[in-house]
């Protein structure tokens, strides 16, 4: 297998990158329009006097978030920004930084990326590029998922961090007091929807979470642009302190049960 890095082979890397954002998208992907009603299902039918603020709730999902040692997941996102494009795959964490991220869908099928013990980034992609694994910095757009976020920060405690930031930030967060039925019948159990608005009057709607109520991780997550939905994030498959090994977190990797 060649190794490279990404600052010296800028050529290779870009033939790596065209191979990485490759994306045919399947006839189930939902539309933003439809996505929008979802994500607004349920809220009709729900108190609004329902709602408390969610200070002392997001920190409560930062400490449980940060309670695992390692976990890993399956996700699916869609993204709406430039037409509509689908992105699952599956993601490993081990503490203190160590990432695993497998593009199992249409978009960047097959590619792997990932963060070691010694906090090096390195990723390669699928089919016939996939001989070539380039190192790259935390910062490269090949690390960026969908919709833009960054592979570094889409562990579940970056997430939460993320909602602490909005308090620091000003921005008006609401949670619901008691879990509440959601959505359409995907969800089988009921959740706690955290809002995340720009402005104190809570009309300019920024972000979305269906919140789990006894593990207090994330089910669902919606990110809105001037009102439009412009991402829809789900999870699932959970399991936490599974004793992921280091060689998970390495290109050639190791199989999880």
């Amino acid at each position: 297998m060649m190794h490279l890095t990404f600052r010296n082979y800028s050529l290779i890397s870009l033939v790596l990158a065209l191979g990485m954002s490759t994306a045919v998208l399947p006839a189930w992907a939902g539309s933003a329009k439809k996505e929008s009603k979802i994500a607004i299902a349920g809220m009709a039918r729900e108190n609004k006097d329902n709602f408390i603020d969610a200070q002392s709730f997001v920190e409560e999902m930062y400490k449980c978030a940060d309670s695992y040692e390692d976990y890993l997941f399956e996700f699916q996102m869609i993204a709406f920004k430039k037409g509509r494009v689908v992105e699952e795959g599956k993601f490993f964490f081990k503490k203190p930084q160590q990432i695993r991220l497998e593009e199992t869908g249409s978009f960047r099928r097959g590619s792997i990326a990932v963060r070691g013990k010694e906090g090096k980034i390195k990723a390669k992609a699928g089919g016939g590029l996939g001989f070539i694994v380039v190192e790259l910095s935390p910062d490269s757009g090949l690390l960026r998922s969908a919709n833009g976020h960054p592979m570094v920060e889409s562990d579940l405690a970056s997430l939460a961090q993320a909602l602490r930031s909005y308090v620091r930030q000003g921005k008006s967060l609401r949670v619901t007091s008691e879990p509440i039925d959601y959505g359409e019948d995907e969800l089988s159990e009921k959740v706690h929807i955290l809002e995340v608005y720009h402005d104190k009057e809570q009309t300019d709607i920024f972000k979305r979470v269906t919140v789990h109520p006894r593990t207090k991780l994330p089910v669902e997550w919606w990110d809105f642009e001037r009102g439009k939905l412009v991402s829809h994030s789900k999870w699932k498959s959970f399991k936490g302190n599974v004793g992921l090994s280091d060689q998970v977190f390495t290109i050639k990797g190791e199989k999880v049960q």
